[in-house]
């Protein structure tokens, strides 16, 4: 997951990264095209200028023309003041350019420091995640040692319980043994073929006992 929402950021930093590199070049290229325009612009104002110049030299000696060369003064100054107003157009459009150019750069930086922030994080819930997947590892650990111990203990007792049943079979069967010797004993003419430990008394009679069933 780490690694997906990091690729993510990273491919969306290099899409803007494009885009505003993509901008830059457009806005180049068109700065490229003002600045011929302009220089357009300049040359002609010079050559107006001079025209301007050479025409008022040759006022003195074509008098006769005077009329004609007014007109064509006149319309080169309303050239000079058109180009002059394209210049100051031209200009204010290059002003335009620098603070949109400072606006994209200024959104630029605020996204990456977003995404570096945005990794940050990550990478702080990444450490976190690791940290609670290292204790659950331990606790899981001590849980696997808890059941082995566990597990031990109820296989010695398992152990215990079948040994003190075989001492206790062993003594009751001994005592038996030994009550049975001192009957014999005191009353040496007593049948004693019915006494066993695998009978018992019903309604007053010796009998065998019936055999268990396994319920395992």
């Amino acid at each position: 997951m780490k690694t997906k929402e990091q690729q993510a950021l990273t491919d969306e930093l290099t899409r803007v990264k494009e885009q505003l590199a993509n901008q830059a070049q457009r806005f180049l290229i068109r700065e490229t095209a003002l600045t011929e325009e302009l220089g357009v612009l300049q040359k002609a104002e010079l050559e107006a200028n001079k025209r301007f110049h050479d025409e008022g030299q040759k006022y003195t000696t074509l008098l006769n023309k005077v009329v004609p060369l007014c007109a064509e003064v006149v319309g080169l100054k309303e050239e000079v003041v058109a180009n002059k107003a394209k210049m100051a157009n031209l200009e204010e459009r290059s002003v335009d350019r620098e603070v949109h150019l400072s606006k994209v750069e200024a959104e630029l930086t605020e996204k990456t420091e977003a995404i570096e922030k945005t990794k940050r994080e990550i990478t702080k819930k990444a450490e976190t995640l690791e940290k609670t997947k290292e204790k659950l590892t331990e606790k899981a650990e001590a849980l696997v040692k808890s059941k082995e111990e566990m597990t031990t203990q109820i296989e010695d007792f398992e152990n215990t319980k079948a040994e003190l049943l075989d001492d206790v079979v062993d003594a009751y069967a001994a005592r038996f043994e030994d009550a049975f010797a001192q009957v014999v004993c005191k009353h040496p003419e007593m049948d004693t073929s019915p006494f066993a430990t695998a009978n018992h008394i019903v309604d007053g009679q010796i009998v065998p006992r019936r055999p268990q069933k396994d319920t395992a």
